[in-house]
């Protein structure tokens, strides 16, 4: 009999705590994962860590305490090539539901369209954990996919030199230019310094990317509600509201400690900016936009 995994990290919220104010109707998650039974969905022998299962059915409770009608679910590096279990939840969340797949190189047109017609509307390029996909095949399936609307996401840790599994602002003007699709960037960008985060301020306001308000747990130094990171989100909010979006990063994985509300998650938007045409915006209108919902 084969056992499954057991988890390195911490489980999500068995309870979850509705935001403080409700979320605008057909508000939408941006970046979430679904980790089904590792016997029929296998997990990748190089991956980084080891989730709980934590699945679709486990998500609908977030989206019914938090109000959120649409969300987005992003293929995690611990799959590799394989997006069945992304797959399969889009067939049964249907029409209020995206995805972001990682395919392999050499997929077939075909797939990619069956992949659409399922709510696939990106490829996701991580650069942080296991590089699954490298750079170049992801350029190359996303001059493939350009006609179906789809976007590259990628995750990477900004620096302000190449090399150690950082990226600069350059290197992000250039996966621009090369992949010929809109670009979208995990997490704020996970800037490691001030000056690093004024260069991300500065190349987002001059761009047309998206970048996710996600994770801040990975990027602030300070527990929730995460002040360090404040004065960073607000300025990315004044530079370029119509290009924001939301994410609870669900189920939080990589953490060892206590996982997240993702109802405080949400909340962060009111802290960094009471303006309701722009959490129209980040919540609603923006992502309602990317992902064709």
């Amino acid at each position: 009999m084969t056992l499954p995994p057991t988890p390195d990290c911490a489980p999500p919220p068995q309870v979850y705590v509705p935001s403080t104010s409700w979320l605008p109707a057909h508000a939408c998650d941006t970046h979430l994962h679904v980790f089904n039974d590792p016997i029929a969905y296998p997990l990748a022998t190089g991956r980084g860590y080891t989730p709980h299962v934590c699945t679709l059915d486990d998500y609908r409770r977030v989206m019914q305490a938090l109000g959120v009608d649409r969300a987005v679910l992003v293929q995690p590096s611990v799959y590799g090539l394989d997006n069945r279990a992304l797959l399969d939840a889009l067939r049964a969340g249907g029409s209020h539901f995206r995805g972001v797949v990682v395919p392999p190189p050499d997929i077939g047109d075909a797939q990619l369209q069956q992949m659409h017609d399922l709510g696939v509307r990106g490829i996701r390029l991580n650069l942080v954990n296991p590089h699954v996909l490298s750079t170049t095949d992801a350029i190359g399936l996303c001059q493939r996919v350009r006609h179906l609307g789809w976007h590259l996401q990628v995750q990477i840790r900004l620096t302000s030199a190449s090399g150690g599994g950082g990226a600069t602002v350059w290197d992000l003007r250039t996966l621009a230019d090369r992949a010929g699709v809109p670009l979208v960037i995990d997490h704020m960008g996970r800037p490691d310094t001030p000056g690093d985060r004024d260069a991300f301020v500065d190349f987002f306001a001059r761009s047309a990317c998206w970048v996710k308000l996600s994770a801040p747990y990975r990027l602030s130094r300070q527990p929730w509600p995460h002040d360090d990171i404040g004065n960073f989100a607000q300025a990315l909010i004044a530079a370029r509201a119509g290009g924001l979006l939301w994410g609870s990063d669900w189920p939080h994985t990589e953490l060892s400690g206590e996982t997240p509300q993702a109802g405080a998650l949400a909340d962060l938007i009111d802290r960094w900016t009471l303006d309701g045409a722009v959490r129209q915006a980040i919540f609603v209108d923006n992502p309602a936009r990317l992902y064709a919902f």
